[in-house]
């Protein structure tokens, strides 16, 4: 005889589900804002209930059983589905949308264009959630990722925005210094960017001397920052040369906060992306913003073509 619905441990279940996704008592309790010994004492309770382990203890980390590997991946996707019902019934999702971006792409170039968005959709509230790994749509509650990637998002909806070139930028006074030769870049003065080294073949200070002509081996030399945001920062502020990404240093390099100093350029096999559950591109909100960014991808291209002509 089936269980009633009224008698399953929704609380247990939730608790489980999110243990099972981060695989931590810890950071399920983070999630879910109770303490650790909460969660452990609801994943036992549903250890009860179904008579079986369901995590594998060891002494400072878990793992799924194979009752756990079992029920795991269906019930985050049953949680899923009900948050998504309620939200479709109560309309609770209509205006607000969540959109993922890396975090220089987000400073750089989303928020300096973000009002004008705001001006032609008044209702729609845009949250955006600077973060460099990818999120999950599903679980995170992601409408749209604005990504820097190879293009390569399996069975979702992705669209590039703009290429990626690479080229040192520094503030006026530095460039005036260095007076267009690369090898007058002090060592101590090149800030690199730590997420250019996730990928082979991303552009790095290394390959730019290369390419400059210059016989010189960059790393090592100077502070390492976290994302190019934070390196852009410094650059701005006058503490060295920073391998700057088009369209990031677009706008900085348009209103003089930066120059760039030489020619040469390095092509990223990386690009800027809008990325979408492909089922839900047609959803008002998501094609507002879609329609949005195109705009304003379009727009910023056609600045570039004038100012090269």
């Amino acid at each position: 005889m089936a269980t009633p619905l009224r008698m399953l441990p929704l609380n247990a279940l939730r608790s489980f589900d999110a243990a099972a996704r981060h695989l931590s008592f810890a950071a399920a309790a983070a999630e879910l804002g109770v303490t650790p010994s909460a969660v452990s004492v609801q994943v036992r309770r549903l250890e009860e209930w179904v008579g079986s382990p369901l995590f594998v203890r060891g002494h400072r980390a878990i793992s799924l059983s194979v009752a756990g590997k079992r029920l795991a991946p269906q019930l985050t996707s049953l949680f899923t589905a009900m948050e998504r019902l309620v939200a479709q019934v109560a309309d609770l999702d209509a205006t607000s949308l969540q959109i993922s971006a890396m975090p220089s792409f987000a400073s750089k170039w989303v928020a300096p264009r973000l009002a004008s968005f705001a001006a032609a959709h008044p209702e729609i509230q845009v949250r955006i959630i600077a973060s460099d790994p990818r999120s999950d749509f599903d679980r995170d509650g992601i409408d749209i990722g604005l990504r820097y990637g190879d293009g390569d998002y399996p069975e979702l909806h992705a669209e590039l925005i703009a290429p990626a070139v690479a080229f040192p930028v520094c503030s006026p006074a530095l460039a005036a210094e260095v007076a267009g030769d690369p090898a007058a870049i002090e060592a101590g003065r090149l800030l690199h960017d730590e997420s250019a080294l996730v990928a082979p073949g991303l552009p790095t200070w290394s390959a730019w001397f290369a390419k400059a002509g210059v016989s010189r081996r960059a790393e090592g030399a100077g502070p390492l920052f976290s994302n190019s945001h934070m390196a852009l920062s410094a650059a701005v502020a006058g503490q060295g040369f920073a391998l700057g990404l088009s369209p990031l240093v677009d706008e900085d390099l348009a209103a003089g906060r930066l120059v760039k100093p030489f020619d040469v350029e390095l092509a990223s096999p990386f690009g800027f992306w809008f990325v979408c559950r492909a089922d839900r591109l047609g959803e008002p909100k998501i094609a507002a913003f879609h329609g949005w960014v195109r705009a304003q991808a379009e727009a910023q291209a056609e600045r570039a073509r004038s100012g090269a002509a």
